[in-house]
């Protein structure tokens, strides 16, 4: 097989999505491993910031601690689009520099909320990322275009294989904009679950639309999907435990670090798909250097690679394993009160008002201390999230993941070490366990 290291060197790479939680860690290694000549960042202005203000505001941070050693660094440029515009807010210039000089694309890009209207979700996880492909297919060097989607974009079904489910209804993505658009807000809010058919949430259909239409439009490119599972903090590389987000397992642990009752409702025998930023960087790397060596013209289906297996420990475990990264009283009250853990929905219900009712209390305590209040808010954004993802918490599937399976198969062993990515070799005790001191020092700035 050829060298993945090979396959970047040189190379000119295209991230839309870098500075999100798994953009950082992509782009993290690929200036530390690959040498590519150059990297583009899509980046959007935002909060005052413009794009190169907020890429250097990005590069101070401790994921590049390492990259900053260097002797030698690939150019990173910051271009500032409007994803919202079918031509990105490019002007014809820098169009054409991208068209002439890239070769790798990585469309990470996504609205992550579960609670967006569906109108909205499909803007920014559909049209926004078909208004990229346009440009894409004018790329004259191109090798690979990744589009990052989720594991959890069929999961309706029992089972999951590596390939397009087209079966969107209301005569598919288009009909479903276009009908949206002559309704008010609540025909389309009374709308939604029949047109999400069993998906959990407006996020994981809008990720099945792209795919279709990805599928329906650009299937002569070498385009690939890859479908990561609920994303943790990093395991080994750059550091250990870094996140920057409360979306998935943050959410689960949120309570427990303000040292609130706990309500979950979870099927403590379901085994979740989990997997470790890092190990996901490193396996969507794979997965494109795969679907460039194995594209050829007049190809008419798009490979896509399910990065999931059935490694990860039971939510009963996953419980115990994080509750190991709390000070030692904490540990021993959570691993045997302050915790409802349950499928049945009174029992649920009544442990999320006793949860609510110790956050308010909370709040109360640190405004007669001066302090600022918001643990209730914060815990019912977690609630929102974890009611939008309950499928999640009670659903065991069988998912294929033979494409990735190969390409570790296939890796010389220098290289299956430096782009790990199996997930049997997680200590999932001791990641878990690191989970919480991390998701405190990195992101909630908690001594």
């Amino acid at each position: 097989m050829a060298s993945v290291r090979n396959f970047y060197k040189n190379s000119t790479i295209l991230i839309s999505g870098g500075t999100g939680f798994l953009g950082q860690i992509l782009l993290e290694k690929s200036l530390r491993l690959l040498q590519p000549s150059k990297v583009y960042l899509l980046i959007r202005k935002k909060k005052g910031l413009h794009a190169e203000q907020r890429l250097h505001k990005m590069m101070e941070g401790v994921v590049f601690d390492r990259v900053r050693s260097l002797s030698t660094l690939p150019k990173v440029e910051a271009i500032e689009v409007d994803m919202t515009r079918p031509d990105m807010a490019l002007d014809a210039e820098t169009r054409r520099q991208l068209e002439q000089e890239v070769d790798a694309v990585f469309q990470l890009a996504a609205s992550v909320s579960f609670n967006e209207p569906l109108e909205i979700s499909l803007r920014e996880n559909v049209q926004n990322n078909l208004n990229l492909y346009n440009l894409v297919k004018d790329m004259k060097n191109l090798r690979v275009a990744m589009q990052v989607s989720t594991m959890y974009s069929n999961c309706n079904r029992e089972a999951i294989a590596e390939k397009v489910y087209n079966d969107v209804g209301f005569g598919g993505y288009e009909s479903i904009v276009n009908m949206l658009s002559e309704l008010n807000d609540k025909e389309k809010e009374a709308l939604t679950p029949f047109i999400l058919k069993g998906l959990p949430n407006t996020y994981t259909f809008a990720k099945k639309c792209v795919e279709i239409k990805l599928q329906q439009e650009f299937s002569h490119l070498p385009v690939g999907i890859f479908r990561p599972p609920a994303i943790t903090s990093t395991y080994k590389e750059p550091l250990v435990a870094w996140i920057n987000n409360m979306y998935g397992a943050g959410g689960y642990v949120l309570p427990m670090i303000f040292g609130l009752y706990s309500a979950y409702f979870v099927d403590n025998a379901t085994v979740p798909m989990f997997a470790p930023v890092d190990y996901c960087a490193n396996a969507l790397l794979l997965s494109a250097f795969d679907v460039a060596n194995s594209f050829h013209t007049g190809r008419s289906v798009i490979p896509v690679y399910n990065y999931a297996d059935k490694s990860c420990p039971n939510f009963q475990d996953c419980y115990n394993y994080f509750i190991e990264g709390l000070p030692w009283i904490q540990k021993s009250v959570y691993r045997h009160f302050m915790n409802t853990r349950t499928t049945n929905e009174s029992r649920y219900r009544f442990a999320v008002s006793l949860m609510l009712a110790h956050a308010s209390a909370m709040d109360r305590l640190r405004s007669m201390t001066g302090q600022k209040p918001g643990i209730r808010r914060a815990i019912e954004r977690a609630l929102q999230m974890m009611d939008k993802s309950r499928l999640l918490m009670v659903t065991n599937w069988e998912v294929e993941n033979a494409n990735i399976k190969r390409i570790q198969q296939s890796l010389d062993p220098d290289e299956r070490i430096l782009f790990e990515c199996d997930l049997g070799t997680v200590n999932w005790r001791q990641h878990f366990a690191d989970f919480i001191p991390g998701l405190k020092k990195h992101l909630l700035k908690m001594a």
